[in-house]
């Protein structure tokens, strides 16, 4: 599936159209510097779904 639109509205729209129990999604682990300036879509989604997260983190 391709999808465009804004990341965070875009995966938490197609989480209600599927009827998703869960959603997983995985993160760089940038830090907190670069999440202040850049933003995380991890951070966004879990501070805006309704639905359970499994945040996985990136192998290093």
């Amino acid at each position: 599936m391709l999808l465009q639109g804004a990341t965070i509205a875009t995966v938490l729209t197609e989480a209600d159209r599927l009827e998703a129990n869960l959603l997983v999604i995985g993160s760089h682990g940038h830090g907190a510097v670069y999440d202040l300036l850049v933003g995380s879509v991890s951070e966004g989604l879990v501070r805006r779904s309704k639905r359970p997260m499994l945040v996985v983190p990136a192998a290093k």
